[in-house]
């Protein structure tokens, strides 16, 4: 009986230590490729999407490219998130994504997974290449050795597993529950986030039957697929929280187009369950890993075929479940070349509310970071990136639809503001990118556990709370042209200054006293730094309005610090 217990205890840690590994490989996979594409991927879905039938291929192509269905649907709703996609065009990004994930089932279907270790270490090697693309092309195949590795250890651990009388039972329910076997694939898709791992899972265990091992069925493996499809949207959900309100409606079209799909083909699930069963004895061997394959490419490309015709509907429909905001925060017609052409002036109007929005994303992103170096949250990291991503398309939207403006001609008093609305749009994106080497900094002190002193807590407290009253006074002063708000700004800069210096000494004094221990990750100094800059580039902002053609004292007269010392 001892003996018995130690095998089904080891059991279970091949399945979960496999099952990590496999996760690992695909979210690493996906990551390397991504970092390959670079900006690429986000230009292809922002440029390429006029129709909901261009949307499709390229939600299959990107979603093929980086190996995640739920990578793809994120980046998307990041590009709704900033106003820069309509809810039509993200439609058939969604669409296209289910077909493009199908891939990934192919791929483990592949009688190459014993080639795992191999694979693993020539990523390894290319790892170490200086050339950007082999090294990120190395992480590919370190991912995907990693994906074959966690598989084949998983299914050395499904094996004794799928023989136990437990395991048997649970099978045969599944078989003739359709109910629980959906409820299953979606819970634990919805868990570990991750469509892919349930059904790798899934076909190594429909693989078990050709050894001679009873394991889950056809008919209990179709309804646990169409309940994966459902639990991946949780990741599309999770990217709209704090978004608005179209990226709120493409994540509810995105669970509504997969709820669809698993109703329409549980409503059919015999004759479809027999459709597979036929195919796979026609042309497939028995208990082949690829007819979960197959069955999952069917189902997405047919009701991705047959919904097409329904995009409308299913638009009107989020329209009405997910009502309008009282304010809209971005312009209709923002961006809208023919508006130049009619009224340069009306346009540059609509710009000064886009850069508004800008400013309100700041405003989000400086809490997050404030709250992200005070508290560790998972969570806050993605949200942040998705934060930068926003500011840098809207700085290269609304710088280049300014020069579009600029060309058209202005009065000398609109060419201020023109002027004045081109150094704005830069400080905030730079703002941005203070944010991000903050949140950045924060990564790194966390992961090697070196937290903040309290005196550490109140002094950053301090600061991100005169940045956050001097933004909020920047917002005002810009849209209502207030001098009186704007030199407030101005008199706070040199607050943040002060206490920057002040901070910085303290801290030297805190380590000359071994109150805080230096390690790697000690990088306080630099935290100071970047909030420090924050503050410089609001002042800009404030000064601007002031005087629409101030130019930032720090062109003229760098500080010490920011002196290049290899000039």
């Amino acid at each position: 009986m001892i003996f018995a217990t130690i095998n089904y205890g080891d059991s279970l840690m091949f399945v979960f230590g496999g099952l990590a590994l496999f996760i690992f490989g695909i979210n690493m996979m996906s990551d390397s490729l991504k970092s390959a594409a670079g900006n690429k991927l986000k230009a292809i879905i922002e440029k390429t999407t006029n129709t909901p039938l261009k949307g499709i291929l390229v939600g299959i192509f990107l979603t093929i490219l980086i190996q995640s269905s739920s990578g793809t649907t994120a980046l998307m709703i990041g590009l709704l998130r900033a106003g820069l996609m309509t809810l039509p065009q993200s439609v058939g990004i969604i669409m296209g994504a289910n077909i493009g994930t199908t891939v990934t089932a192919f791929i483990i279907g592949l009688p190459i997974a014993d080639y795992g270790l191999f694979i693993l270490f020539v990523g390894f090697l290319m790892s170490f290449m200086k050339n950007r693309k082999v090294h990120h092309f190395g992480g590919v195949l370190i991912g995907l050795g990693m994906l074959f590795v966690g598989l084949n250890t998983m299914s050395d651990g499904l094996k004794p597993l799928a023989q136990t009388q437990q395991a048997e039972n649970m099978f045969n329910i599944f078989a003739n529950n359709w109910f629980l076997g959906t409820l299953f694939g979606t819970v634990f898709t919805g868990v570990v986030q991750s469509s892919s791992a349930a059904i790798g899972i899934l076909e190594r265990l429909y693989a078990l039957n050709a050894e001679g091992i009873t394991s889950v069925s056809l008919n209990g493996a179709i309804p646990i697929l169409l309940g994966a499809n459902i639990g991946t949207t949780i990741t599309a959900f999770l990217a709209s929280i704090g978004g608005n309100i179209e990226s709120k409606r493409a994540s509810f079209i995105h669970i509504l187009f997969n709820v669809i799909s698993a109703v329409v083909f549980l409503i059919i699930l015999i004759p479809y369950t027999r459709l597979i069963a036929w195919f796979e004895a026609s042309f497939l061997k028995q208990y082949s890993m690829l007819t979960i394959a197959f069955a999952h490419l069917f189902q997405n490309a047919i009701m991705t075929v047959t919904l097409y015709f329904f995009i409308n509907k299913m638009i009107w429909l989020s329209r009405k479940v997910v009502k309008d905001q009282s304010i809209q925060v971005i312009p209709d017609d923002m961006f809208d070349e023919k508006l130049i052409h009619e009224s340069p002036i009306l346009a540059l109007e609509f710009v000064q509310k886009g850069i508004l929005y800008m400013g309100s994303i700041v405003k989000d992103y400086l809490v997050l970071a404030k709250d992200y170096s005070l508290k560790e949250k998972t969570e806050s990291v993605n949200e942040a990136f998705t934060f930068e991503m926003m500011l840098d398309t809207y700085d290269q939207k609304l710088h280049d639809y300014l020069i579009k403006i600029s060309q058209a001609g202005l009065d000398p008093n609109n060419s201020k503001k023109l002027s004045r609305d081109l150094d704005t749009i830069k400080d905030f994106e730079r703002i941005g990118d203070h944010l991000t080497n903050i949140i950045q900094f924060f990564i790194e002190r966390y992961k090697e556990s070196q937290l903040l002193s309290e005196e550490g807590r109140r002094e950053l407290n301090e600061l991100y709370t005169v940045l956050i009253s001097m933004l909020d006074d920047v917002l005002t002063s810009f849209q209502n042209g207030d001098v009186e708000v704007a030199k407030r700004v101005v008199k706070n800069e040199d607050l943040v200054d002060e206490l920057e210096e002040l901070f910085r000494y303290r801290y030297i004094e805190r380590l000359k006293n071994g109150e805080i221990t230096f390690v790697v990750a000690e990088n306080y100094a630099d935290i100071l730094s970047n909030l420090e800059r924050i503050g410089d580039h609001l002042m800009n902002i404030a000064s601007a309005v002031i005087e629409p053609l101030y130019v930032p004292q720090s062109l003229i007269v760098p500080k010490p610090h920011e002196i290049d010392k290899d000039i």
